[in-house]
């Protein structure tokens, strides 16, 4: 009847180990998907507007680059309100013409992931930052203005 519990204590921590490493995954995949969708939204904006006219050609102003900034950050033009994920800034993303040409826009976002339990279970190597997890999800966006 003893054989139960010792079996219980060693497989206990793993089965808990094994549940928080799911949880992370499934977190990380939903600010993935944010991040990706934030970019998408922003991109269509932006090329929307970036056609000058029947000229075919393209022109990225200062303001249209901040509004897409805003647009992948915000959700809105303005900037205003919460930020979509949890430390995401205006910084972490780049509104610019492909070099590429052919009138295409790259909307690229680098976000550091915020684990659910970074503060709680530490670095686990990755640093004296707690809030520091070392992985970075990255999203990005050409498309073509039309």
């Amino acid at each position: 009847t003893g054989i139960a519990m010792i079996e219980m204590v060693a497989v206990t921590p793993l089965l808990l180990l094994l549940l928080v490493a799911i949880g992370e995954l499934g977190n990380a995949f939903l600010q993935y998907n944010m991040l990706n969708k934030s970019v998408r939204e922003a991109a269509r904006e932006v090329v929307r507007t970036a056609l000058l006219g029947t000229t075919g050609n393209i022109s990225l102003t200062d303001v249209l680059q901040a509004e897409g900034r805003n647009l992948v950050v915000y959700g809105n033009v303005a900037g205003l309100g919460q930020p979509r994920l949890p430390g995401l800034s205006t910084s972490h993303v780049i509104v610019d013409v492909e070099p590429a040409g052919d009138n295409l826009v790259l909307i690229q976002a680098n976000y550091p992931y915020s684990p659910l339990l970074g503060p709680v279970l530490q670095t686990f190597g990755y640093g004296d930052n707690p809030s520091t997890s070392g992985i970075t999800l990255t999203a990005s966006v050409v498309m073509r203005a039309l």
